[in-house]
Order: C-alpha cells, then sequence, then structure tokens
C-alpha cells in the first residue's frame, strides 16, 4: 500500500501548457459580442464525443471552448486553435494525460497554468486551472480562466481554499472584463460557499438562467449523499463573469459525456 501511494504521488503530476494547432491563427481582437462553451469532457470517452465537440464549434461559432477532464490527444484536429494545461498522468503503462483544454478562433496574448498546490486523497490527483488573455475590440483584454476544482475533501476545505486563493489572486492582478467558467465541484453548501465568497472578493456575478439540466453530485442514493455530504440540488458546472453582459444561455442537448455542455453568448458593455 505504502508503495502504491509513492508511485501514485510521483506519477500522477504532470506540468506544462501544450500548444495544439492551427498555430498560424492571430491574436486579433475578439468582437463586441462572443460565445462561450463549457464542458467536462469525461475524457472524451464516448464513441460520439469528438464529433459532437466539432458539431458544436461548428453550429455555434464560440469563441471560446473550455472543456475539463480532458486528455492529451483528445482533439486531433482541432476545429479552433488549442492550448492543454497539464494535470495529471495516470502511472502505468499506456496511462493517458489529463488536464484542462482551452479552444479559441485567436490564439492568446497570455497563457499561463495553475496547478493546486493539493492532491485529492492527497496523494492522488493534482487539479488545474488555464488562464488565457485575449485582446478585445474596445481596447481593453478579457481574463478567461478555465478550471477544474479539488474534489473528495469532505471533512475539511483548507484544500479547495488554497487552490481558490491562487484563483483570486490571478484574477484581483486584471483589470479587465473576465470569465470564470468549468467544473467547481461544488456539491455541498460548504464548498460552494467558499466558491461565491472567492468571485465576490473580485467583482464577479454568476450567470443564473440555466434551464434544468446541469451535472449535480447526486450519488443516487440518500445514505450515501447524506454519508459524503453531498446536496443533490447544487449544480458542479457554473460560470462567473465581469465587465460583460450575459445576453442569452443554453444547457447543450449532447450526450456524448457525463456533463452538460453549457453556453453563454456574452457583449460587452456600450
Amino acid at each position: 500500500m505504502v508503495l502504491l501511494a509513492a508511485s501514485l504521488a510521483v506519477g500522477c503530476r504532470t506540468t506544462g501548457i501544450l500548444a495544439l494547432p492551427p498555430v498560424d491563427a492571430a491574436s486579433f481582437p475578439a468582437p463586441a459580442a462572443f460565445t462561450l462553451v463549457t464542458w467536462n469532457a469525461q475524457k472524451g470517452k464516448h464513441e460520439r464525443f469528438r464529433n459532437d465537440l466539432r458539431e458544436l464549434v461548428a453550429e455555434a461559432a464560440p469563441l471560446l471552448v473550455f472543456l475539463q477532464e480532458a486528455r492529451a490527444g483528445l482533439v486531433d484536429e482541432p476545429p479552433l486553435a488549442g492550448s492543454f494545461a497539464r494535470g495529471w498522468h495516470y502511472p502505468w503503462p499506456g496511462g493517458v494525460t489529463v488536464g484542462v483544454l482551452t479552444l479559441s478562433w485567436s490564439v492568446p496574448i497570455r497563457l499561463v497554468s495553475l496547478h493546486s498546490r493539493w492532491r485529492e486523497f492527497l496523494v492522488t490527483a493534482p487539479k488545474v486551472a488555464l488562464v488565457s488573455e485575449h485582446r478585445l475590440a474596445d481596447g481593453t483584454s478579457l481574463l478567461a480562466l478555465n478550471v477544474h476544482l479539488l474534489n473528495f475533501e469532505r471533512w475539511s476545505t483548507f484544500m479547495l481554499d488554497a487552490q481558490l486563493e491562487e484563483l483570486r489572486a490571478v484574477m484581483s492582478d486584471h483589470a479587465g472584463p473576465i470569465v470564470l467558467a468549468g467544473d467547481f465541484n461544488g456539491w455541498s453548501e460548504r464548498r460552494l460557499a467558499l466558491v461565491e465568497q472567492t468571485v465576490r472578493e473580485v467583482g464577479l456575478d454568476e450567470v443564473r438562467s440555466f434551464r434544468a439540466g446541469r451535472r449535480t453530485g447526486d450519488l443516487g442514493w440518500s445514505f450515501l449523499n447524506w454519508l459524503f455530504g453531498v446536496d443533490p440540488t447544487l449544480p458542479l458546472d457554473r460560470v462567473y463573469y465581469r465587465g460583460l453582459m450575459p445576453e442569452g444561455v443554453e444547457v447543450l442537448p449532447y450526450t456524448s459525456s457525463d456533463h452538460s455542455a453549457l453556453l453563454v453568448r456574452f457583449a460587452l458593455p456600450d
């Protein structure tokens, strides 16, 4: 058991940002109105996922696509320029690398990956967020944070709090518009309260007008929900913003992941 824990601790964490083609995309300003999609990919295990992603990009024409629980090689021919932040690697032969993937039709002017200081169960998977900055038509820049927050912290929140503090520090240094979206693993009121405190401190609001259909942490049995402290009504996937106006939202109907894809149309204020 000690050797297993040691191999997980050594083998899981991996860092760096992998750029995906098309590499000749330009970092020109984003338009005054744009679309964001965020989706936990469940490692793209479903056979329809890649086709669904291509269809989504073709139909919605998003400026940004945030994928969590993505894996290296998930998108062989990216429909948009991509940046993959490596989070962790399965420590056995043929094990895949998992992280977050941000797709955009323009190359960001800045990229930063933020790896959680702590690991889930203390020895296994850390989590990662990918921060990208994009020029806007009004001369400002958009800070876009694609996040996957730590899970499986039942009796305390110190690991989650540390990860949120790193995100807060990055957002506090940015004067322009911000979008913060992804899988927050906010399956309890206590965990969600930490997220809400963080976004309040940097002046973000939540997009709240989604219809029903977002994934929750429901374990399917009331006793298990009680045992692990899960509120089965709380959505895991959320979108927060500052300096923008949400003009339309959708929970997209794709079923090739255990999470639903969320779409938000934003506009710059007049």
